[in-house]
């Protein structure tokens, strides 16, 4: 079984590993990854701006990476974003075991590097699947890389602790004999059960943690997931779908 998160929009600055880590790794699909930092750093900011979507000083902020990115040294990728569910993961607090394991069963999903196992080390940068580049889908570009890494051993297990921009990398690839188990958290809200973005967020991180430390290995162990008033509620869940529910 492997599990799946999206990356974080915002990266720290070349953040220290802690020492007793596993050895860092190589991402597995750099000769990619070089194509597209060789087009993104031929663009000026003002071009970045609309490719990324963001404002002018992101976009010169984003210049400086591509023309300062290269394909040798970085950090771990697990300790390179800093979104939330990479903050609640916390994985600065998991030992050298606990690290392997994520190696082998953990996903992170980027735009630019694609597939990256939490090890393999990686350059700050600022992409996302939905943009394009020079009028291209990245979802085209990645082509099955995304669905290829999680089924590829034919396993046919993944768990989907990702945001929709990019667990739909994966969706058009699945066979029928794949399951592909999202696990959906919900709050009420006005008395109406809904998924709020920020805790969303927040306890992704926190499932990717207890796989990790569980050692889990079916989805069907998550049902005894309990954080932060988040339980395993059946009736809204079936095969692919695991429903976990506060009302706090």
């Amino acid at each position: 079984m492997k599990v799946f998160l999206s990356p974080a929009k915002n990266m720290r600055e070349m953040p220290a590993a802690p020492a007793d880590v596993p050895a860092a790794a190589a991402p597995r699909y750099l000769y990619k990854t070089e194509g597209l930092a060789a087009s993104l750093r031929d663009k000026a900011p003002y071009e970045l701006e609309s490719i990324l979507q963001t404002s002018p000083q992101i976009a010169l902020r984003a210049a400086a990476l591509y023309q300062d990115w290269t394909n040798e040294g970085g950090v771990p990728a697990v300790y390179a974003y800093d979104g939330l569910a990479y903050k609640y993961l916390e994985a600065e607090t998991l030992t050298a075991a606990d690290l392997q394991f994520a190696q082998d069963h953990l996903r992170l999903f980027s735009a630019f590097y694609g597939p990256l196992r939490p090890l393999d080390a990686i350059q700050p940068y600022r992409l996302e699947l939905a943009h394009k580049l020079d009028g291209k889908s990245l979802y085209d570009f990645w082509g099955r890389a995304f669905y290829d890494d999680l089924f590829g051993d034919g396993d046919g297990i993944a768990v989907n602790l990702a945001s929709n921009e990019y667990s739909k990398a994966v969706r058009p690839y699945l066979l029928p004999a794949d399951r592909m188990v999202t696990c959906e958290f919900l709050a009420y809200r006005k008395g109406k059960l809904r998924c709020l973005a920020t805790v969303a967020k927040m306890a992704r991180g926190r499932m990717a943690r207890y796989i990790i430390e569980n050692r889990i290995e079916a989805p069907e162990q998550l049902t005894f997931f309990d954080w932060n008033g988040f339980q395993y509620e059946q009736s809204l869940s079936d095969n692919n779908t695991l429903a976990f529910i506060t009302r706090d």
